[in-house]
């Protein structure tokens, strides 16, 4: 054995008469595990030196050296070895696994790197290998199903839509519960800058989705207040923190990265396709009212363009159902992405570019998404100083994202009668106006009309990202480091309505938005040992100053048809607008170790925030942690690897939006001459508090059998008071609405991580992760004379806070009911009666949860993730008027007909008002144009957000080396790979990530939304 060193010489050959010299030699050999197996990818190199090679698939290597040199052996989960050369020539070398992770680093708040043993609070490393094998075009979709208790919820909006990321439950009811965002200890902007409602508008991803997968090295998430203290106040609600690569020592590598996928609409709403166009069981080519008509049988029918446009070289049509309009009408959607990557240095200074051409085509016709990004960072080092720079661009033109809501795509096709055919629509402007079944309306269009580049936008932003940061190394244990970030983007988009029913519907729109975020910090490091006892301190000040301006024009309906510009209006309206916000802090923190068994940790934050008045500007919040390694402190039971305790406790604060203190102003013009300024409806709060959240959470974690089973577990508990909540003002006072701070919210909850290695051979192994997370969060007050708080409505119902319940509840029209729950049905009408404002339902998932799978055979993978959500309640705007309209399966079902009835009818299962049972008929049609429509009654269209869902599959090859004789690879990996591939099992007949937007209340709501996609292809990795 050698000293100090887990490694031991099982052989080492000797051959008598040769004379040491300095000259070059090779020294061939193997490395394995402690069980023999052979470790593959290890790294053998020449200590001091770029000189290195990788074992192969036998574990063996072979290297030129020189006798006076030592090797260093290491490996990732291993501990490292070096290894005198001298007069050896065969080596055999046995590692050490770290079973007791007491060296594993991982990235924390400021970017501070800490063994994660020393951490009193649960964090979650995502690994970030598959990252660029089976890409998505959001970072943050990319997590789903990877973190304990995390809800990730992409929005159904095509691709670049926004994503939902709640890490601990919806704790503040202003609506701020996206967690803040890091890259290289600097915040990033995750804004989203256009937001769709009910009514419609396009959803854009936040800024954070933007971040390129490939330059991501790693990513942590620190879940809770206890965790990410130390970023403030914009860290309420946890933080991610994303490293990115770096340049490595040694000569130029260069590696290539490319993806190509396709995407294609699947597992649409079920539609009845039997009955065709009109009402009463009878044909009407004007009727807008749905597929109430006739058995579609093959009959002629006159065609509506010549009915309601007078074309007479339209041909008649036999009535026949025309299957599924959403593979008709969506593409498939084409992914294709490449990279090219170069790195290499010296041991002072090293650099890595890397730069991405993404182009996306979405499923909507003309849709699509590119994006180039351009990235440089730089290290060099010296005997008293570190320098790092890093700058990242990013270019983006998004065109044409999908309209959403009532008045968006996917609605028209709910809408339309199941006998329309596309080819009469697909040319759809007739005079210079927009040509339609139903002909001129406010509520229905022609969805080719909503997707062509004259009535689409274009956007264009350009991002920034940069980076430069200084550490002084004072002595070898004292340390100073400065840095300042900058995260800039300027967006520019234009929107035309150039071809609507009238000249009048027509218009065009210009927008400019420039954000600036300037993030600068200064903080003293301090780490040494003293006997059995560590410190590690740091202690510094900080300062954030974020910037927005926008500028908006708007043309008024077109004078001259078709032009895009901003003069060709009738009314020209402008608008802008300016903020400014600025941080200062003073921040610390303090770890106490006790022979690498037991550490406490402190930290410490005050915030003076511009936001908040002057008396209550400057907000403290401190928190501390405890934990303990039980399997150093105690003699264990020898297949206990490693267990680990902690606890902690913290609070954090929240500021709010700039101007919330004053009454501000708008100014806009009338004719174009007039000025008006108008004072803001909402009364504002001068003494204005801060939001407050108190956690605590209590964990272990546990390691057994060598590290083949692992455990994670995670109780946490959190309340937030002094909210900032904007309620109704009588309108005598010259207000609608007044902040105020009040109510107080809980959230609790559990966070379990399962891993293990089922199966560990030479050649073969299975590795499992088990991830579940459950979280209640209760509004527990309010303020006084207020019991009830809306999130969010829409005219299907609302999404509330009330006093005592469970955050999310969902208020709506329901069934009214008896004593004994049934359904009290009018004796005359035969409909059900209804009571409104009644909870119905709730949003949130009782529990969410994943199973993932990684089978490796020699230089094969296979990479398996299954995504689960229990529980949870919304309603559906698509059942609602797909009822109304007669397109639902069940609408279909009219095998009952008859003179009376003409659609068939039904008996409602209930009582009447006198408890009898009821016995009144009702025709299908006017049943469910009762229940269904704009004001439906929401409980018949109440489902459930169950699911399980094959969230991501990639299987993949590593070419052997001895296929590239001669060729300057070293690495050739070619994979398959699959994204949102399927539900296993899902409850609710239309899909259950149906958001519209990444809006708390969104995720009550599924206004027509966009049919799941599914995505294969292929991925190509060459490392040169």
């Amino acid at each position: 054995m050698f000293d100090g060193g887990p490694v031991s010489i099982l052989h080492a050959e000797k051959f008598a008469g040769v004379t040491v010299v300095t000259q070059q030699k090779e020294i061939k050999g193997t490395v394995k595990d402690r069980s023999g197996e052979p470790i593959i990818g290890a790294n053998v190199y020449v200590k001091g030196t770029t000189n290195g090679v990788v074992t192969g698939m036998d574990g063996d290597f072979s290297i030129q050296v020189s006798s006076s040199d030592i090797l260093v052996i290491s490996f990732i989960g291993f501990k490292n070895v070096e290894v005198p050369v001298k007069d050896q020539l065969v080596i055999h070398v046995s590692l050490a696994e770290d079973s007791e992770l007491l060296d594993e680093v991982v990235v924390t708040a400021l970017g501070i790197k800490r063994e994660k043993k020393a951490l009193g609070y649960a964090m979650q490393e995502i690994k970030t290998e598959g990252l660029t094998e089976n890409r998505s075009v959001s970072v943050a979709n990319m997590l789903q199903g990877k973190v304990a208790g995390v809800q990730i919820n992409q929005s159904a909006t095509g691709g670049g839509g926004s994503t939902r990321v709640v890490l601990r439950g919806t704790t503040s009811l202003s609506g701020n519960n996206q967690p803040l965002w890091v890259v290289d200890g600097i915040p990033v902007s995750d804004d989203v800058n256009q937001q769709a409602d009910q009514w419609g508008g396009r959803d854009a991803e936040g800024g954070a989705s933007e971040i390129n997968p490939e330059d991501i090295e790693s990513i942590s998430v620190l879940k809770g207040a206890n965790a990410a203290a130390m970023y403030g106040s914009r860290a309420q609600n946890g933080a991610i923190i994303v490293t990115t690569k770096k340049g490595q020592s040694g000569d130029l590598r260069i590696e290539y990265n490319g993806n190509l996928t396709f995407s294609a609409a699947y597992d649409a709403f079920k539609y009845q396709n039997t009955y065709g166009q009109g009402s009463a069981g009878k044909y009407d080519p004007a009727a807008v009212g749905g597929s109430w008509g006739p058995k579609m049988e093959g009959q002629m029918v006159q065609n509506w363009r010549k009915t309601l446009y007078g074309q007479t070289n339209a041909p008649d049509y036999a009535l026949e159902s025309q299957g599924n309009y959403i593979d008709k009408f969506y593409r498939t959607g084409v992914n294709y992405t490449n990279s090219i990557i170069a790195s290499g240095g010296t041991e002072k200074m090293q650099s890595r570019f890397s730069f991405t051409d993404s182009r996306n085509e979405g499923i909507t016709p003309n849709h699509s998404l590119n994006r180039q990004y351009y990235d440089l960072n730089s290290q060099w080092s010296s005997r008293y100083i570190d320098l790092s720079a890093k700058v990242n661009f990013m270019r983006q033109k998004a065109l044409n994202r999908p309209r959403l809501g009532e008045y968006g795509v996917m609605q028209q096709f709910i809408f339309m009668p199941r006998n329309v055919r596309l080819q009469d629509l697909e040319d759809c402007i007739i005079k210079n106006n927009v040509a339609n079944w139903s002909g001129t309306s406010t509520t229905i269009f022609n969805p080719y009309a909503l997707v062509m580049p004259e009535n689409g936008a274009k956007e264009q932003r350009n991002r920034l990202l940069g980076k430069v940061q200084a550490v002084a190394k004072i002595t070898d244990y004292l340390r100073l480091t400065g840095r300042v970030g900058l995260d800039w983007y300027n967006d520019e988009s234009t929107s035309q309505t150039s071809y609507n029913y009238t000249i009048t519907e027509t218009g065009y729109h210009k927008g400019m938005i420039n954000y600036e975020e300037f993030n600068a910090d200064l903080i003293l490091n301090f780490d040494k040992h003293f006997g059995d006892f560590s410190v590690l301190a740091n202690f510094g000040a900080a300062t954030t100053t974020r910037k927005l301006s926008s500028l908006n024009g708007s043309s008024g309906y077109y004078t001259l048809h078709g032009l895009a510009a901003l003069a060709n209006g009738n009314n020209q309206t402008t608008s802008e607008n300016y903020s400014k916000k600025r941080v200062n802090s003073v921040l610390g923190n303090a770890t106490v170790g006790y022979k690498s068994m037991a550490y406490l940790d402190v930290t410490a934050r005050n915030d003076w925030s511009s936001t908040l008045p002057a008396d209550n500007r400057s907000y403290f919040y401190p928190s501390v942690s405890l934990s303990g390694i039980l399997s150093e402190m105690f003699h264990l039971p020898e297949p206990v690897s490693y267990w680990k305790v902690r606890g902690s406790w913290a609070q954090v604060g929240n500021d709010t939006d700039p101007y919330k203190l004053v009454n501000t102003y708008e100014l806009n013009k009338t004719n174009g001459n007039i000025i008006n300024a108008n004072s803001s409806s909402t009364f504002p709060l001068f003494n204005l508090k801060p939001e407050n959240t108190t956690s605590w959470e209590l964990g272990t974690e546990l390691r057994m059998f060598n590290n083949r089973l692992g455990l994670d577990l995670t109780y946490y508990s959190s309340n937030t008071t002094n909210q900032i909540l904007s309620v109704t003002m009588p309108g005598s006072s010259g207000y609608t609405t007044k902040l105020i701070n009040a109510g107080k919210m809980t959230s609790k909850g559990w966070e379990i991580m399962l891993t293990g290695t089922p199966v560990l051979t030479k050649d073969f192994s299975w590795d499992v992760t088990l991830n579940w997370g459950q979280n209640r969060t209760e509004c527990v007050e309010l303020a006084d004379g207020l019991t009830q708080l809306v999130i969010g409505e829409t005219r299907m119902g609302k999404v509330v806070a009330r006093e005592g319940s469970r955050y999310g509840d969902i208020v709506s029209t329901a069934y009214k009911r008896d004593a004994n729950g049934n359904i009290i049905v009018n004796e005359k009408s035969g409909l059900p009666q209804k009571e409104s404002n009644q909870v119905i339902g709730n949003m949130t998932p009782d529990w969410t949860g994943s199973f993932a799978s990684l089978l490796t055979w020699k230089g094969f993978s296979l990479n398996a993730l299954i995504d689960v959500n229990y529980g949870g309640s919304f309603l559906s705007a698509t059942s609602s008027y797909a009822d109304f309209y007669g397109n639902s399966e069940r609408a279909g079902q009219r095998d009952n007909a008859s003179a009376d009835f003409p659609t068939g009818h039904v008996i409602v299962d209930g009582v009447n008002e006198n408890g009898k049972k009821n016995t009144t008929k009702i025709g299908l049609e006017e049943y469910y144009q009762g229940l269904g429509g704009s004001y439906r009654l929401g409980e018949a269209h109440l489902y459930s957000k169950t699911y399980v869902k094959l969230r991501e599959v990639a299987i993949g090859y590593t070419l052997p080396k001895a296929w590239l004789p001669g060729l300057p690879l070293s690495s050739v990996k070619i994979s398959a790979v699959g994204r949102d591939l399927f539900y296993l099992y899902k409850k609710a007949p239309m899909n259950p990530e149906f958001a519209f937007s990444r809006a708390d209340y969104a995720q009550a709501f599924e206004y027509a939304a966009m049919p799941p996609t599914r995505t294969l292809g292929f991925s190509l990795n060459v490392k040169f």
